[in-house]
């Protein structure tokens, strides 16, 4: 079968639109970025001098922080835990959200695994690579694409996702695409998930947390920085001013001048009123005019970004109370389970693909998926099993509920081995036993 080279064709350029803006976004999170207005009272030889302000990618870090994916609740007999585990979904999952919060949008795409790959492959693709055309009516893709440059060990590669089809292709170099293989899965639907961050009904493909503010302030930073490079080369040292003084007093070397050399001057009486040298120095410019402006810019981001400015470096003489942290990171706590609430959506969808591709249906469980994340406010461990305690204590939830373990933040691994205990002994004071003769030994 030939390829689709119109919808090929399609995705490519779709794809091209977005690289500048990604490139951007990118060099913003790793700090590379250089404002191009560099200001009028800047030396041509320090206009090479590019400050780094990576407040941007502390935004980002600190919002992806909070949102540690745990996996699926789901029956056993689905065995999701299984293709979590396989898949190495605990750091892959951290990738896609980080992509998604960067560029406002980052892809999960599925496939049948090969020779010693998991089954089904699950792989977290980035928007640099991929694209693909959202349906609003579906709320999925129709179609989807991943384009990889080539290396000095392969060509470029492609993998075209269709409803019923995954084509790979790799690129000849007449540059035309040439199909390798094809995946015919037959699942009526695209193996591909949109992971989108901060949508809205205008946007449905997301929006990066590196807004066009943030942007703003971060230039505005970086000229600060620069200014404050300036100042300290020029008016940071005292500088000196002279009268009566011939230019043969001075050394021709100017950083001996600079460092003492006037100390030295003849200052002898030669029938004059006035002695031969007068000197002189004017007052020290001081840098605290730059440091308040970058305060001030600090503050307006933070509060673009809903962050304390304690994260940007702010720090006051006085530690913060514990209440007012609290109070200080409500609204960062607020966005994190919002973007928990909106990933979730597309992770139940990468679930409910997984078992398409492995049972090539959905048994009637899969209705009751939902995804385990880890408490955004982030509490201590003590503070989660003081928790814990007390909801059990209560009546509220039974000592032996899976709830329990997922509160005090026990792995999935953890709460198997807790699971494989409770079975085997139902004595408390055995399981504590048998629990330091371990740690004895």
């Amino acid at each position: 079968m030939s390829l689709p080279d119109a919808l090929i064709a399609d995705l490519e350029a779709k794809l091209a639109r977005h690289q500048a803006a990604n490139r951007a976004k990118a060099e913003y999170y790793e700090g590379t970025h250089t404002p191009s207005y560099r200001g009028w009272n800047i030396p041509p030889v320090m206009k090479r001098i590019n400050p780094k302000v990576g407040w941007p990618g502390i935004i980002v870090d600190t919002l992806e922080e909070r949102l540690e994916w745990q996996g699926w609740n789901a029956p056993d007999e689905l065995g999701l835990d299984a293709i979590y585990t396989a898949n190495n979904l605990a750091v892959e999952s951290g990738a896609g959200h980080l992509d998604a919060l960067l560029y406002g949008t980052a892809f999960v795409a599925l496939g049948t695994g090969q020779d010693d790959e998991p089954h089904p492959l699950i792989t977290v693709e980035s928007p640099v690579h991929t694209t693909g055309h959202y349906d609003r009516r579906t709320r999925r893709l129709s179609d989807a694409i991943t384009i990889l440059p080539a290396t000095k060990e392969q060509p470029a590669t492609l993998t075209l996702y269709l409803p019923d089809t995954t084509i790979h292709a790799t690129k000849e170099r007449g540059g035309r695409w040439t199909e390798t293989w094809r995946d015919n899965h037959q699942l009526g639907r695209i193996p591909v998930v949109l992971l989108a961050n901060r949508v809205r009904s205008s946007r449905p493909d997301g929006r990066s947390e590196i807004t066009h503010p943030v942007r703003h302030y971060t230039d505005e930073a970086a000229r600060v920085l620069l200014g404050m490079a300036v100042h300290r080369e020029f008016f940071q040292a005292p500088q000196r001013w002279a009268l009566g003084v011939n230019p043969e007093d001075f050394d021709a070397d100017p950083w001996k001048n600079i460092m003492g050399h006037w100390l030295a001057l003849d200052d002898a009486d030669d029938g004059r009123a006035q002695p031969r040298a007068t000197l002189g120095t004017f007052d020290q410019a001081s840098p605290l005019p730059f440091i308040e402006q970058l305060r001030a810019l600090a503050v307006q981001l933070a509060a673009e970004a809903g962050i304390p400015t304690s994260y940007l470096g702010i720090e006051t003489s006085n530690p913060a109370s514990a209440d007012a942290i609290r109070a200080g990171e409500a609204r960062l706590i607020k966005r994190a389970e919002r973007r928990q609430a909106m990933f979730s959506i597309a992770w139940n969808e990468v679930a409910r693909i997984a078992l398409l591709i492995r049972d090539h249906q959905l048994p009637d469980p899969a209705t009751t998926i939902s995804c385990r994340w880890r408490d955004a406010a982030t509490p201590t461990r003590a503070a989660s099993a003081d928790e814990a305690s007390k909801l059990v204590g209560a009546g509220i939830l039974p000592a032996n509920s899976q709830i329990v373990l997922d509160r005090i933040g026990l792995t999935p691994a953890e709460q198997e081995q807790v699971t494989i205990e409770r079975a085997g002994s139902s004595d408390p004071l055995s399981l504590l036993a048998g629990a330091i003769a371990t740690q004895t030994q």
